[in-house]
């Protein structure tokens, strides 16, 4: 290096934030070297100027710092690491270059050599050339490999969604998605949101009680609950642009916590972006499943207590008042006052289209409705038996082929992790290559990835058809009684498993049930009407199915073939329900079996 001694000096070190600089000097190693460059030429160093930020593009406020006070004459030279420390860019390799052919900068420091305004510039252009096109070209790669990644059904956004992190040192066939701890508390809150009976408000209240918080320990704020809810990556898919730029939509193979079903039901739930609701203090049995038939606005309570007045006879409301209105008799004075408590289900008419006329409806009116549409589904003890055994008789035969495919898939991944064993051992003997070891394995690991795939979807697939359609059996055989005796949290329940378009319309309560019960509801008007009187369970444990009554059932109920299941996939998936309700989201049975006998 050529002793050069202009004037004064500055230092520039930067280290970028993103991936191409990762093999750079830190800004402590840069700076090391640098000051020993300038004592071993003898440059006066005036100061440091160190920046953490990608050069791709123009506007890094320290770099332009030192610019300006090199135009007011500050200093006169820059000592960096490499050129390609100073610029990335075109916009700051064009400034670089024209101040030091200007002589504005007359010397320019690096590592491995140095700048001058008698230089030829070819050479300085093609260094930053260089610098900017390895930019582009790791832009191109970088988005050629999150694509590829997007299509082997991973997530590459650098920031997952809450519940889930980056497997960042997987190996070949290894997941590359991970869910955390934080996953079993999002299916806690998509659970309640599936209830119907909480808005994005109370989400973030419940989120907050089981101690979700930021990194600053404070609780999450309302976007990031409304943002958690609206995202398809919880049921399992995700969005990733393809070569033409366009977003696509991708099946993932990060484990999902929801449905497709499920998460389409909480989009409705939401209505327009999740517009928090006012909290009700009170417990109103049927206040949220309900709309208005006319408009389509939610259906509120009206809470009417009032107390007649022992002295005057005047009726007024206690909500706000602790006395008489018109007598000034306060009420803990009066002997034996009488109490009115009225609760009215109305519109609450915000449609701006329709100017809705319906009115209020009581709630003891209310509930008598309901009980009639629940009297409509319940079947008795001996159907419940015979269907039970019905539908074990119908669906052996699958059952068995289910649980052969599994055992198949199952043998095949046994195999193939021994294959991975005699491999490392055939390694230790020599007997193959690295290279053949290493590409061998790595085609075994994907065989193998793919394999205990396909095994764990077997398994969420293989439902035992008996005891689903049994819970469903359970539930229109009880559903009187448990109603009778529920309180205001499970008769909700009760009422959204009926179906989904439960609406109130000139007074009267309008139920389209939903197929599951609505098929077995038919099968037992049906099978009633034409085989009479069902046996005992004894009765049937002991003799079998009567081959009239196995044939009609068969008549009845579903099928299996290809069509039915298409069918099947879009029948109504309601809300969680209660330990003695199964969810709809898990049956395939009893959907296609009520498919066919609606």
């Amino acid at each position: 290096m050529e002793n050069f001694r202009a004037g004064k000096y500055f230092v520039y070190l930067r280290r970028s934030q993103d991936a191409e600089d990762r093999q750079m000097a830190s800004l402590e190693d840069q700076e090391a070297e640098m000051l020993e460059i300038a004592k071993n030429l003898n440059l006066k160093c005036v100061e440091i100027f160190r920046e953490s930020r990608s050069a791709k593009q123009p506007g890094r406020p320290v770099f332009n710092e030192m610019l300006a006070r090199i135009h007011a004459g500050e200093a006169d030279g820059i000592i960096c690491w490499k050129i390609n420390r100073l610029a990335r860019n075109p916009v700051d390799g064009g400034q670089i270059s024209w101040m030091l052919q200007q002589g504005i900068i007359q010397h320019i420091q690096t590592f491995g050599r140095d700048y001058r305004p008698t230089d030829n510039v070819i050479m300085m252009a093609v260094e930053l050339g260089m610098a900017n096109q390895f930019v582009n070209d790791l832009s191109v790669d970088v988005k050629r490999g999150a694509r590829n990644k997007a299509e082997r059904g991973w997530y590459p956004q650098s920031h997952l969604p809450f519940g889930y992190k980056h497997n960042t040192g997987y190996k070949a066939g290894e997941p590359e998605v991970l869910p955390t701890d934080d996953l079993v508390l999002v299916k806690k809150l998509f659970k309640a949101m599936l209830s119907g009976e909480y808005s994005v408000k109370d989400i973030q209240r419940l989120g907050s009680r089981l101690g979700i918080k930021n990194k600053k320990g404070k609780p999450k704020c309302y976007n990031f609950y409304l943002n958690m809810l609206t995202s398809e990556f919880y049921s399992g898919s995700f969005y990733w642009n393809g070569t033409d730029g366009k977003p696509l939509r991708h099946k993932g193979k990060h484990p999902a916590i929801i449905t497709e079903a499920d998460y389409k039901r909480v989009q409705l739930l939401l209505g327009k972006r999740g517009k928090p609701t006012r909290v009700n203090s009170y417990d109103f049995a049927f206040r949220g499943p309900l709309s208005c038939g006319e408009c389509g606005c939610s259906i509120t309570v009206d809470y009417q207590s009032q107390c007649i007045c022992t002295h005057c006879k005047h009726k007024f409301s206690m909500k706000r008042v602790k006395e008489c209105p018109k007598c000034n008799t306060e009420i803990e004075e009066m002997a034996k006052p009488t109490f009115v408590e009225k609760r009215y289900y109305r519109c609450t008419k915000k449609s701006r289209e329709i100017k809705c006329t319906q009115g209020a409806v009581e709630e003891a009116v209310l509930e008598k409705m309901i009980r009639d549409e629940i009297n409509k589904i319940a079947i008795d003890s001996d159907f419940y038996n015979w269907a039970k055994l019905a539908l074990k008789d119908i669906h052996r035969d699958e059952i068995a082929e289910q649980k052969m495919i599994a055992s198949r898939v199952q043998k095949r991944a046994q195999e193939l992790r021994s294959r991975v064993d005699q491999l490392v051992v055939m390694r230790a003997d020599g007997e193959i290559s690295s290279d053949q070891f290493r590409r061998m394995t790595d085609e075994t690991e994907r065989a193998l990835f793919d394999a205990e795939t396909e095994e764990r979807a077997l398994n969420q697939r293989t439902v035992d058809w008996a005891k689903t359609a049994d819970g469903y059996l359970t539930f229109t055989s009880r559903v009187q009684q448990v109603f009778n005796t529920a309180d205001n949290h499970a008769k909700r329940e009760i009422l959204q498993t009926l179906g989904l378009n439960l609406h109130i319309t000139n007074k009267k309560l309008v139920v389209t049930l939903c197929k599951p019960l609505l098929g077995i509801q038919n099968v037992f008007n049906e099978t009633s009407r034409e085989l009479g009187r069902f046996e005992p369970k004894k009765a049937l444990e002991k003799q079998g199915l009567s081959q009239q009554k196995h044939t009609a059932f068969e008549t009845l109920c579903a099928g299996l073939d290809s069509n039915q299941r298409r069918l099947s996939q879009r029948i109504y998936s309601p809300p969680p329900l209660t330990a003695w309700v199964p969810t709809h989201s898990s049956n395939v049975a009893i959907r296609q079996y009520a498919n066919d006998a609606v």
